[in-house]
């Protein structure tokens, strides 16, 4: 925020600072004028009003209206004021522009005079920090689904193996229990027993080529390079952790860089 922003339907005066003669800059913040000087000691001659705040004098003063323009005004007949050497009572002046007080042509810019009376202002007071930079997290929902879907599959086929590979036991305990109590149809319980022995040849297979602990690493390192704040500025770009998208969405910034999150 610039000078004349702050500035907008401030009222300043200028002049001379009692006691120190420097160039004194008064500004009113909730009815209290606020202060501040300008120069080394003494750098201002006589001819300069004094400025003084509470009883509402000075030089002159500066005001900036809400539509930016900064109006010089002259404030007592014995005093002089000039703009671009031109004696004025008031003037309507540019920022960068030159104004001299006095017989003796104080010279001083209007820029000077702008840049400490924002000071005084954001002394008292400070603006606002700036509101974070936001960024939508929606994608990251796909990303937790995926994700999530992903390790299903995976566990849901390390159950399966694990059912399997029960199988053969029950298979052997139903052809141990029909030989034992049946000896006529024994012929059934060596078929189970063959059944059990290729289920069983099966599972050692089914665990031997399963790829579950690669893949839920592979899984998870993908998913750690995607389920990441999307402010792509340093710090961040951070993982977020595996904190599931329904609980994500209800934080409204980012844990590690403090910018914002929406849905949009």
């Amino acid at each position: 925020m610039n000078s004349i922003d702050i500035l907008k339907g401030k009222t300043i005066l200028v002049g001379k600072e009692p006691g120190n003669g420097r160039l004194f800059v008064s500004v009113k913040i909730n009815g209290q004028p606020k202060t501040a000087a300008i120069g080394e000691m003494n750098s201002v001659p006589n001819s300069v009003s004094r400025c003084k705040p509470t009883e509402n004098t000075a030089h002159c003063k500066i005001e900036v209206d809400n539509s930016e323009n900064i109006t010089v005004a002259n404030l007592k007949p014995q005093n002089v004021t000039y703009v671009n050497g031109a004696e004025i009572v008031s003037k309507k002046v540019k920022q960068n522009g030159m104004i001299e007080l006095g017989k003796d042509h104080y010279s001083v810019s209007v820029n000077k005079i702008l840049e400490t009376a924002a000071k005084i202002v954001i002394s008292v007071c400070p603006p606002p920090p700036p509101s974070p930079e936001e960024y939508s997290i929606k994608h990251l929902k796909t990303v937790w689904d995926e994700y999530n879907d992903k390790l299903r599959e995976i566990k849901i086929r390390q159950r399966n193996i694990g059912l399997l590979s029960s199988i053969p036991m029950a298979f052997s305990m139903l052809g141990g229990l029909i030989a034992g109590v049946a000896p006529e149809i024994r012929e059934y319980a060596l078929i189970l027993t063959a059944i059990a022995l290729f289920i069983m040849l099966i599972g050692f297979y089914k665990r031997f080529t399963d790829n579950s602990i690669e893949e839920t690493e592979k899984v998870t390192e993908e998913f750690q390079s995607k389920y990441v704040c999307p402010n792509k500025k340093k710090p961040c770009n951070h993982f977020l952790g595996n904190v599931p998208y329904n609980i994500l969405r209800q934080n409204t910034k980012c844990p590690y860089c403090g910018c914002g999150f929406n849905e949009k």
